[in-house]
């Protein structure tokens, strides 16, 4: 009886049978969650850099990272805010000089005219996305998403409770849907639809006239748009921009803009972007980031302003050496046997690779992912299987990695290929 008292004791026999009761309970996770599948394009970057550090010369091509540093002055500007700014929490929307920057750099760059009220700051354009969609979504609501898409669109949909309502853009038509598939979409619970010019994976580009007939059709729906525009500074052909939200004063009530720094000033880890709209929709969007992460870091908001009031001209080397790499891999890749390119990019930096070729000569191979396994395998080359973005039979490349990588990895995938007697 003495040792049954004993509050050590009870407390060490409690202990152990809750353990043994836990590790045979697994802990719930919830459905939304549990049916989420990782980024891909994120999975594959991940997968090759752990066999570069295993000591394996592996070229990755799968994200979409620019290969280049951000400006001298861009770095100068996160030096000093880091040693002189405040440490401080700020306003959730980002600091008001950052925002007006913002406001001047929009009305400069599309001719898009908002107040420091209609914009907010977020953790990337990634975040900025969610936060439009969750302030516009409820359970059940339509969201029309062409394919090919971006990995996360889909599933920060589906996340929200929204139901996908893909669209697919054939490659006939340069992998841009046309406004009657648009129209034949559209459904009393359609909500909005995801617009991304120049196109993640595809780097289809949509001309301003299709983006005027695109956004009349919406606009005549009552269907918002939410436009993905991190692509914008990075057109080959295809003539000037145009973002829906100035096509007309109605479309500019229905759009949300989401922008940011990674592509078009090489900043991706810094983690900074934005979201542009009407001020009702902004509201939302400012009290839902409030309450999840509040504002981004005042280091990138300092580099997002030395970005936007700085020299421009390192935007367009960019694009140019973009363009060349670009040029290099079309005329590369269509001497290797098995792969194709239908449609030349016209902006961003990737390209679509069909590879049909190669799924019919290797063994036991059923689709993109099989084929990328491969060239992980037998090249050392990571690039992201086209089921992941709505286009099986093909590969997505990245072409924003050095041209001595560009050259290393064609040579490779011509030798691996060459080996099956193709």
């Amino acid at each position: 009886m003495v040792l049954l008292c004993n509050s050590d004791v009870f407390d060490c026999i409690y202990s152990f049978i809750l353990k043994q009761i836990c590790e045979r309970i697994p802990m719930y996770i919830s459905n939304r969650l549990s049916l989420l599948k990782p980024s891909a394009t994120v999975a594959f970057t991940e997968k090759a850099r752990k066999l570069q550090k295993a000591g394996h010369d592996v070229i990755v091509l799968a994200a979409g990272e620019p290969d280049f540093t951000p400006s001298r002055a861009v770095r100068e500007a996160v030096k000093r805010e880091a040693l002189e700014g405040p440490t401080c929490y700020g306003p959730t929307a980002g600091y008001l000089e950052v925002r007006q920057a913002l406001v001047e750099y929009l009305e400069r760059t599309k001719g898009l005219r908002v107040n420091t009220d209609q914009v907010i700051l977020s953790n990337g354009a990634k975040q900025a996305l969610f936060n439009a969609l969750a302030a516009l979504i409820d359970p059940g609501d339509e969201v029309i998403v062409p394919a090919p898409y971006w990995v996360s669109f889909t599933a920060q949909v589906e996340l929200l409770g929204g139901v996908v309502r893909i669209v697919t853009a054939e490659s006939s038509n340069g992998f841009k849907v046309t406004p009657e598939q648009i129209h034949e979409a559209l459904t009393p619970k359609t909500r909005c639809i995801i617009f991304n010019n120049p196109c993640n994976p595809s780097g289809a580009y949509y001309t301003a006239d299709d983006v005027r007939e695109l956004t009349e059709i919406c606009t005549g729906a009552g269907c918002a748009i939410v436009s993905d525009e991190v692509y914008d500074m990075i057109i080959f052909e295809g003539g000037p921009y145009l973002s829906p939200a100035v096509v007309s004063d109605e479309a500019g009530e229905l759009t949300a803009v989401v922008g940011g720094f990674s592509k078009t000033y090489a900043m991706p880890g810094w983690r900074i972007g934005y979201l542009a709209g009407p001020e009702p929709w902004i509201k939302k969007v400012t009290s839902f980031q409030g309450q999840a992460t509040h504002h981004p870091s005042a280091l990138a908001q300092a580099a997002a302003l030395a970005a936007m009031t700085g020299d421009q001209q390192v935007v367009e080397e960019m694009r140019q050496e973009f363009l060349r790499r670009r040029d290099f891999l079309l005329e590369a890749i269509s001497g290797i046997p098995g792969l194709c390119v239908d449609v030349p990019p016209q902006g961003a930096f990737y390209l679509l690779v069909g590879v049909a070729g190669l799924i019919e000569a290797l063994p036991d191979a059923e689709g993109s992912t099989d084929v990328s396994t491969w060239l992980l395998e037998e090249a050392k080359v990571a690039l992201v299987p086209g089921v992941e973005f709505g286009a099986e039979g093909f590969l997505r490349v990245s072409y924003a990695a050095s041209m001595e990588d560009l050259e290393r990895a064609v040579q490779r995938i011509d030798e691996a290929v060459r080996k099956l007697g193709l």
